[in-house]
């Protein structure tokens, strides 16, 4: 009888031992199963935030980033939306799977301007290498030359030979040599001055172009935090030589280098002339039609930026055909009798040699405008010129003659060139914001553009049930960490 009762005993632990044994064992199976759904529940989680995206910027720019604010202005709005998601998924009627989620922080996020837009910067390139930038990439920088050692050039040599005679006591002197003409001389610099009275836009565009001053309100935009150095505008007025090869070494020092493009420089450009209209290709629902020549000018108007577009042009133009006139003997000799005779005239014939040069510079100039006015009718220009393809005459300027180029840059090409030059400069993927925030606020008042992320982390913990003490509640945490990023 008494072996009986220890053998019961001696069973009855074993048998409490192994109950122990499988219970813990269930436990470890259902805490590892909980373990792989709430990963599973994250992930899917994680899609779900990311399926935020704002639709209106990627169906119109390719671009994928969301609003953690919804437009509301807190990020509460996005912990809230990611703690529901998970809840909803964790929901389950059987208390072996029982879970609820704790607090959830959005504790750090990268915005579309963070790091000098680094992740818009990253986002264009892979859209344009996806694209075929490879392709695009041999278009136009192949028929790019690197001229600035020719404007260099061109600008010393017109140092060396119109050259001022040196001021010394006997100067006045010298000049009563030189009688006034009274003979009235036309002046293509004053027929330059007269025609720039109108106004840029007024001698290239085609006749009937309308182009808005309406201006747009930029006070709050992307840009405003950003500050450009403003160059000084280039004297058109060609009545002092010091001026005018200030210009020409300028344009030089701009220019140079700028034959070698890395890939960035030919994303940004070509994504930037495949989603913004620009003048001769307008798109009807922008709230600017000149939105590439806002990026490049950031003027608050179409008519100032693309003034400001096309004079830039025209100067670009210039030293190049500069530099064809002083290759032309024949346009030298008329140049240089018009400085005579003007010279006669005003009694200054020490200062022939400069007036030729400062002639010279004007009627390049003015071969120009009438070269950008060809742009703006839809015709190219070959980079280099050449005295066969010469336009105007000196005395006329502006009036250019039948000289019609099918080979060769177009206004998108100079457009494109311009971007090349731009490209890495905060401001220029800034004043790109400003015209998208412009855009999509027409559909979302409350869009604000600096609250797009493209990479979001989460942190939070979810609780997991105590299936064997309910009165205990939750017994374990699980504490997670999710990167959302585009």
């Amino acid at each position: 009888m008494k072996n009986r009762g220890q053998t019961t005993v001696f069973i009855s632990f074993i048998i409490g031992v192994l109950l122990i044994l499988t219970f813990t064992a269930l436990e470890v199976v259902r805490i590892h199963c909980l373990r792989a759904k709430i990963r599973a529940v994250l992930h899917s989680t994680r899609t779900s935030i990311m399926a935020d995206y704002n639709r209106d910027l990627f169906e119109r720019y390719h671009l994928l980033f969301m609003d953690p604010t919804y437009g509301t202005g807190s990020d509460a709005m996005v912990e809230e939306k990611f703690s529901d998601y998970i809840t909803s998924s964790l929901e389950d009627d059987k208390a072996v799977y029982s879970c609820s989620v704790g607090e959830v922080a959005l504790i750090r996020k990268k915005t579309i301007t963070d790091d000098h837009m680094q992740l818009l910067k990253k986002q264009i390139a892979e859209y344009e290498t996806k694209e075929g930038l490879a392709k695009k990439a041999i278009e136009l920088p192949k028929n790019i030359i690197d001229n600035s050692k020719e404007v260099k050039d061109a600008s010393d040599k017109t140092k060396r030979n119109a050259t001022v005679l040196p001021e010394d006591e006997n100067a006045s002197e010298e000049e009563n040599h030189f009688e006034k003409n009274e003979e009235h001389v036309d002046d293509p610099r004053d027929v330059l001055k007269n025609n720039l009275s109108l106004g840029v836009l007024n001698l290239v565009l085609p006749e009937g172009s309308v182009v808005s001053k309406d201006a747009q309100d930029f006070s709050d935009s992307p840009s405003t935090k950003y500050k450009e150095e403003l160059k000084e505008e280039k004297d058109a007025s060609f009545s002092d030589v010091g001026k005018m090869t200030q210009a020409l070494d300028d344009i030089a020092k701009d220019s140079d280098g700028k034959g070698n493009f890395a890939t960035s420089k030919l994303a940004f450009s070509s994504y930037v002339l495949d989603h913004f209209s620009y003048q001769g290709k307008e798109i009807s629902d922008s709230v600017m039609k000149c939105e590439v020549e806002y990026i490049l000018k950031g003027k608050d108007n179409d008519y100032v930026n693309l003034e400001a577009v096309l004079n830039e042009i025209i100067w670009t133009r210039m030293p190049v055909n500069y530099i064809c006139l002083l290759q032309d003997n024949v346009k030298q000799s008329e140049a240089l009798s018009l400085a005579t005779a003007i010279c006669t005239a005003t009694g200054t014939m020490p200062m022939v040699e400069i007036v030729k040069h400062l002639l010279l510079g004007c009627w390049a100039y003015g071969e120009s405008i009438c070269e950008v006015r060809a742009l703006m009718h839809g015709e190219k220009l070959p980079y280099v010129k050449t005295s066969e393809k010469w336009r105007t005459d000196l005395k006329t300027l502006c009036d250019s003659g039948a000289v019609k180029e099918e080979m060769g840059m177009d206004y998108k090409d100079y457009l494109y060139l311009m971007l090349l030059r731009k490209e890495g400069k905060d401001i220029t993927y800034a004043r790109l914001l400003d015209i998208i925030e412009k855009n999509l606020q027409q559909e979302n008042k409350n869009l604000s553009v600096v609250n797009l992320c493209g990479e979001l982390v989460f942190q939070g913990e979810i609780k997991i049930g105590n299936f064997f003490r309910e009165d205990d509640g939750e017994a374990y945490s699980y504490y997670f960490e999710e990167k959302v990023k585009y």
